[in-house]
């Protein structure tokens, strides 16, 4: 999805925890590599998605993705 913006992932990941999964974003001021955290969990399943970035956008599709990919249907 190019040009997404975090406001449109809103539905995402309002889906993502209403399956049970905790969505936390993170900007860190303390660092100027990456500042941004993504981590998306799922205690159900015992699945993990963590990335330092530096685009939260990019970053949270690509967690949003490999969750649908092990908690397909």
């Amino acid at each position: 999805m190019a040009n997404t913006s975090l406001d449109e992932l809103i539905p995402e990941i309002e889906q993502l925890r209403s399956e049970g999964a905790v969505v936390l974003l993170k900007w860190d001021g303390e660092r100027s590599s990456n500042p941004c955290t993504v981590v998306v969990t799922r205690q159900s399943t015992d699945w993990v998605w963590r990335k330092d970035t530096n685009n939260i956008t990019d970053a949270l599709l690509e967690a949003i993705a490999d969750y649908k990919k092990h908690h397909a249907l």
